[in-house]
């Protein structure tokens, strides 16, 4: 009874009362013919004795099974509230830090801007006019720092539209070298580099993306590599079509100071930037790679970064899009190099 009763619980308790009535039963009739007190009176007790062991046994294993039940339900509750507090604490570490980063990257260009158009009516107040060769570069830088505040401005607001959009983009057949050409004719246009530029890529090249994305994608990785390379060094865009899938694979190598290893798996998360620019000179939002990586997902590829850490040794920083007209891309890549002005 003790070792069905734990088991099997009501069942074998059931089983094992039964079966003894059944015997006893049984053994009264075919064996003794007859029911005598003695063995009557046995029989009466060594039931009850069955029904309560049994009943007793039975309640000691309900009882253990609800403490471990409730057990059970008390550490996944636990378990739930140590999940939502650290997931309360990284959002508290992720508003924390983007109040940092946005309140820096706002005012400096700001105050830039602030500071040109100022001087210039200060020019205009004094002297009634203004020289055109002299002063216009004051409008020129004025409104390039105007243009960086929109673009982090876009960057905050891609951001926060990541979770809530539907994945859907426009798409089409983009020539890759002329996408290329374009955003760096930008960076040429604003002055903001001091490196020559490499490009490998063949004029018969072609991605299935979305123009706007692929511009926006470039522009983060060159603006990175232009901020981490040093002055008269070297960037290199390369693209090549990856044997297998027909994927064009796009890299930009820089030769900066590189990216820890340890640091490379957060390289891409929002807001987050490496320990060693906490402090420093390089400006930055934390978005950047955060909302190219989505892009670049979105478009059907993926993105990833190559660095061992090493100055001078510099990052490579590749992404993969659909390729088209595979047969065309077999030409050797034309190469060239143009001097930063």
């Amino acid at each position: 009874m003790f070792l069905a009763s734990w088991t099997f619980e009501k069942r074998g308790a059931c089983t094992v009362f039964f079966g003894h009535m059944l015997l006893s039963c049984l053994y009264a009739i075919f064996w003794l013919h007859y029911w005598p007190a003695t063995y009557l009176t046995s029989f009466i007790g060594s039931t009850l004795l069955l029904s309560i062991e049994g009943c007793l046994m039975v309640s000691l294993r309900y009882i253990l099974n609800e403490s471990e039940a409730a057990r059970q339900t008390t550490n996944q509750a636990i378990q739930q509230v140590k999940a939502a507090y650290e997931q309360q604490r990284q959002l508290n570490q992720l508003k924390n830090q983007f109040i940092l980063n946005v309140n820096h990257e706002l005012r400096t260009p700001l105050a830039a801007a602030y500071g040109y158009l100022e001087l210039l009516l200060h020019l205009l107040e004094e002297n009634g006019t203004l020289e055109k060769d002299a002063h216009s570069v004051y409008i020129k830088n004025a409104l390039n720092y105007c243009e960086e505040l929109t673009r982090l401005v876009n960057n905050v607001l891609d951001s926060m539209a990541i979770g809530n959009d539907n994945g859907q983009l426009q798409v089409e057949t983009l020539n890759l070298l002329k996408s290329v050409e374009e955003v760096i004719q930008h960076f040429n246009t604003l002055g903001e580099r001091q490196q020559s530029i490499q490009l490998e890529i063949s004029r018969h090249l072609f991605v299935h993306a979305n123009a706007q994305c692929l511009r926006h994608v470039l522009y983060n990785l060159l603006s990175n590599a232009f901020k981490y390379a040093p002055p008269q060094s070297q960037v290199r865009v390369s693209a090549h079509v990856e044997q297998g899938t027909g994927n064009v694979c796009i890299c930009v190598k820089d030769a900066g100071p590189g990216i820890p290893p340890e640091e490379i798996p957060l390289l891409f998360g929002q807001f987050v930037r490496l320990q060693r620019d906490l402090g420093g000179l390089v400006r930055g939002s934390g978005l950047g790679l955060y909302i190219s990586k989505h892009l670049v997902e979105v478009m059907g590829g993926r993105i990833w970064v190559e660095s061992r850490g090493i100055p001078g040794e510099g990052s490579s920083f590749c992404f993969t899009l659909p390729g088209i007209g595979q047969q065309r891309c077999r030409e050797k890549s034309s190469s060239y190099s143009e001097m930063a002005r």
